[in-house]
């Protein structure tokens, strides 16, 4: 029997997800770049859009970092036919990019994962060490203070409500309270603005995207290692994510609605 995978794959593939991404590596100005390090690469996703934007192989080298063999394998398998570009496959942590990748480079591009770096001040001090002057740090992410919408709240309580219910009437179990999982800890934008400045960056482009998740998208994140531990701390995750799944279905039709919104925060800083 092949074993469940709780990975971001399935997430990372929906269309809404990619238009978000796809307006970060458009604010990054890709194409105007030789030298580039995607963090977080996964299974290739972001690393296709950016193929999509650079101009010559020749002059274009992408750094891919993942932490995880079989996602680097995943992207190695999808992305070996492109051309575009020279790829660097790498796997170790975001947090080992000062001891990766030797030469500086013309931007960093990191989406959606900056939410789990304990050591913000270092990852960002490393990650202007390895860029040139005038070199960029694009990042967004939809773990900060305000990704939530007032009005989604009680939706999202809601949804809360319904799997703990179900947890204890099906199981006999209930979430531990334990420490937050980093990407619960969440910043705001100002924060985040804050952390850049004070490490030799200038803002160049600040957007808060408002998307509209469908039911997939809430669907297929709970399929999400972080994301059922960290809505459902010491909850086996089998039984999270055929609970989560199993209650967001029930709350859309109840309450009769196609999307649920959620903010993406995007930030493009220049190094002096």
């Amino acid at each position: 029997m092949a074993k469940t995978k709780y990975d971001f794959s399935s997430f990372s593939e929906l269309d809404f997800y990619k238009k978000v991404n796809a307006r970060l590596v458009e604010l990054a100005e890709v194409e105007k770049l030789a030298r580039i390090i995607e963090l977080g690469c996964g299974t290739g996703g972001v690393t296709e859009l950016i193929l999509d934007r650079v101009n010559t192989a020749k002059n274009t080298v992408i750094y891919a970092i993942d932490s995880s063999a079989s996602a680097i394998a995943a992207s190695f398998a999808r992305l070996e036919s492109r051309k575009e570009a020279v790829i660097k496959f790498i796997q170790t942590e975001a947090q080992n990019l000062g001891s990766t990748v030797a030469e500086q480079v013309d931007s960093v591009i990191f989406c959606n994962s900056i939410h789990y770096i304990n050591n913000k001040i270092d990852m960002i001090n490393q990650i202007g060490n390895r860029l040139k002057s005038g070199g960029t740090f694009a990042f967004n992410t939809s773990f900060y203070s305000g990704s939530h919408p007032p009005e989604t709240e009680v939706i999202l309580r809601k949804w809360m409500m319904k799997t703990i219910r179900l947890l204890k009437n099906r199981y006999g179990i209930l979430p531990k309270k334990t420490e937050k999982a980093e990407s619960r800890v969440q910043l705001t934008p100002e924060n985040y603005i804050e952390l850049v400045l004070s490490n030799g960056f200038y803002i160049k482009e600040k957007e808060v995207i408002e998307v509209d998740v469908p039911l997939d998208g809430w669907y297929h994140i709970s399929s999400f290692q972080d994301w059922i531990e960290g809505v459902l701390p010491g909850i086996p995750l089998a039984k999270g994510k055929e609970i989560l799944q199993e209650t967001v279905k029930d709350l859309f039709e109840e309450l009769n609605i196609q999307t649920l919104q959620r903010n993406w925060l995007s930030i493009v800083a220049v190094k002096k």
